[in-house]
This record gives structure tokens, C-alpha cells and sequence, in this order.
């Protein structure tokens, strides 16, 4: 694993406790949205890339396919999302979603929600994705749109502007947000039926501290523990601001 992976790993890692509470919310209705994409059928064995506690997961066993995978990079994900789909029977596993451990042709489909965007080698993840599906199958993909698109970055700047010392170099949620840039990638993969579909979406976080609890996992190593009040503070203001629930542009693909 090299620096990169092991910071994304160790970010997303901190963030497992307040994950269900703060962010599982706000990506219900983008996740309803990302099940009508897969559209999975019964039977069908799905893996989910980048699970975060599982809520994907859960939606896609509900519809009646066969979650036979759910992986993460985050151990404290894995064990809470174990806790949330173990009893189903599902495998869930630590795993790098850029060097699957999986068979060539193991799934009849890949989903990931909003979770390859954050991997530091795009074009690895995507072709790890196309190895492992069978002759046919489809990869089922959400990721945000564009900074200037996106109510969370003009939220998250603000709390940002607390921080002290460099930016992690890691890739932010806003990655994959240029669609030409996307289908690209997507193209040099290996997928050859690409269709794209962009939406404002809603983040219904329950609540200011729950979003002030989402944007302070991204920035608040940065904060020292002086300028914390004044960023929570300058940060609630940004929120009331902008109001809940926030929107931000997303896009929905479907890859095959």
C-alpha cells in the first residue's frame, strides 16, 4: 500500500463512528438513485466497492440480488458494516478497491457509491472493477460533481480556512466530477457502453451538528485546537447560510 492509499485509508478510518449518524443520512435519497441505476435482478452477485458500513449493501440485498462481496479499505468501516450485513450472510472484507484480491470474471456486477473517487489511482480502481465482472456485467457508479456544483465544498471551505499546514495530497470527492474526464477514464478501463446521467441531489443530513460532524472528519486535523471554536462557529454560519438540506450535483453511471 503505498503513502496515498494508507492516508485515504487512515481518513476514512476516523471517520467510521459518526459515518451512520452524519453521513448515511445525508446519501439516502443519492443511494435510492443509485439502486435505480444497477436495477440488480434476483440472483444476481453483486459486489459492492468501497462500502462504507454497508447501507449499499443492505438496499441492494433488499431488492433481491445476492450481495456476494462488500469490501472497504477502512478496517473500522469493516467491522461496522459486518455488524450491519454479517447476519445476512453476507462476505464483507478489507480490501484495496485499486488491487482486488477477487477472480477475473467473479460478479455479474460492481457497484460503488461515491467511494472510487477517493481512490488515488482512478484508472486502477476502474480497471480492477471491469476485471472482476463477467462478460456482460455492469459497474454501477455514483460520484459528485464539480467544486463550484457542490454545497458541501462551499460548506467545507469555510472550515478549511482554520486549517494550518498542507492539504492532504489526496484526491477530494469532487475527483471524478468532470464527466468528459470520467468517460475517459471509464473508456480506458475497458467499458464500452457508457451512460452518464447527471442530478442535483439532496444531502438530507438530520441536522447542523451532524454536517458540521461530516465536514470536521475532512478538515479538522488541520484545525489546532485554538482556532476549533471559531471554526465550528464561522462553519454553522456557513450552513445556516446555505441551508440544509444541502445539494450537490452528482453523476450517476452506468459502465458495461
Amino acid at each position: 500500500m503505498n503513502d496515498l492509499t494508507a492516508t485515504v485509508r487512515r481518513l476514512w478510518n476516523d471517520v467510521a463512528d459518526v459515518y451512520d449518524d452524519a453521513i448515511v443520512p445525508a446519501l439516502s435519497d443519492a443511494h435510492h438513485q443509485l439502486l435505480r441505476v444497477l436495477d440488480p435482478a434476483p440472483g444476481e452477485r453483486v459486489l459492492d466497492l468501497g462500502c462504507g458500513t454497508g447501507r449499499m449493501s443492505e438496499l441492494v440485498a433488499q431488492a433481491g440480488a445476492t450481495v456476494a462481496a462488500a469490501v472497504d479499505l477502512a478496517p473500522r468501516m469493516v467491522v461496522r458494516a459486518r455488524r450491519r450485513l454479517g447476519p445476512g450472510g453476507i462476505d464483507v472484507r478489507e480490501m484495496d478497491a485499486q488491487a482486488l484480491t477477487f477472480e477475473d470474471a467473479s460478479f455479474d456486477a460492481v457497484v460503488a457509491g461515491f467511494s472510487l473517487m477517493f481512490c488515488p489511482d482512478h484508472l486502477a480502481a476502474l480497471r480492477e472493477a471491469r476485471r472482476v465482472l463477467r462478460p456482460g456485467g455492469g459497474l454501477a457508479m455514483s460520484v459528485w460533481g464539480l467544486p463550484e456544483e457542490c454545497d458541501t465544498v462551499r460548506v467545507g471551505r469555510v472550515t478549511a480556512g482554520f486549517g494550518e499546514g498542507p492539504l492532504p495530497d489526496t484526491p477530494t470527492g469532487q475527483s471524478l466530477g468532470d464527466p468528459a474526464h470520467l468517460r475517459g477514464l471509464l473508456q480506458q478501463a475497458g467499458f464500452t457502453s457508457i451512460a452518464m446521467r447527471s442530478q442535483v441531489t439532496r444531502l438530507r443530513y438530520p441536522g447542523p451538528d451532524a454536517c458540521w460532524a461530516a465536514v470536521l472528519h475532512v478538515h479538522g486535523e488541520r484545525i489546532p485546537p485554538t482556532r476549533l471554536a471559531a471554526a465550528e462557529a464561522a462553519t454553522r454560519a456557513q450552513i445556516a447560510l446555505v441551508a440544509l438540506p444541502l445539494h450537490n450535483r452528482a453523476w450517476f453511471v452506468r459502465a458495461e
